[in-house]
């Protein structure tokens, strides 16, 4: 998946993109599916008291169900990402409806102050030739990942200790979720690890 994600990146004239700016001892969080009415609140809460801004990539009828997550995660400085209108997994061969689904979506985010062609994360990652065409015609950058958590499967101890494992690299793009509790478990025990460590976290822009 890697050797594909690096090739495309490669051929897309880098509108593909699984790591950040590499500025010096900063990583960068990011959480799919959201907002969650039960496990965004306490995530951001968790995040302010340690100073570290993440990368949002939500679910449209999410956002239209939960607005005030996402003006809570702007006014605290932190970003949002399109991660598609109902997290389906879309035609891999026909562009209309997947172009149809990023711009209803983008149009939303619009409305919470965020820049007309948001940073696109495909549901599961799946860039099927569909996304491709669609992102490259907008000239709208696909932000995947070059960590993944696991946390969608593991229990929060297996989480820490998977991350712990990895040296972290400045521009790490770290994949976690924020529609269930294990995000949340593992970075109350990592995130004063990482800051006592020298890392710091912010934002995709």
């Amino acid at each position: 998946m890697e050797t594909l994600w690096s090739a495309l990146a490669l051929l897309s004239g880098q509108r593909v993109c699984t790591r950040g700016d590499p500025v010096r001892q900063t990583v960068y969080l990011t959480f799919d599916d959201g907002p969650d009415p039960e496990h965004t609140a306490p995530l951001l809460d968790l995040l302010a008291k340690h100073g570290a801004k993440a990368t949002f990539f939500l679910v449209g009828r999410a956002v239209q169900a939960w607005p005030e997550l996402v003006q809570r995660m702007l006014f605290e400085g932190h970003a949002i990402g399109n991660h598609s209108m109902a997290h389906r997994r879309m035609s891999a061969w026909r562009p209309g409806p997947e172009g149809d689904d990023i711009d209803q979506v983008d149009q939303l985010l619009c409305r919470f102050g965020a820049r007309h062609r948001a940073l696109y994360r495909p549901p599961h990652g799946r860039i099927s030739p569909a996304t491709l065409w669609a992102c490259l015609k907008r000239r709208q950058r696909v932000m995947l990942w070059s960590l993944d958590s696991h946390d969608y499967k593991l229990a929060a101890g297996e989480v820490v200790q998977r991350l712990r494992d990895r040296r972290l690299r400045s521009g790490e793009v770290i994949l976690m979720h924020d529609d269930q509790p294990c995000a949340f478990e593992a970075l109350e025990v990592l995130l004063p690890e990482w800051k006592h460590a020298g890392l710091r976290f912010a934002a995709l822009a």
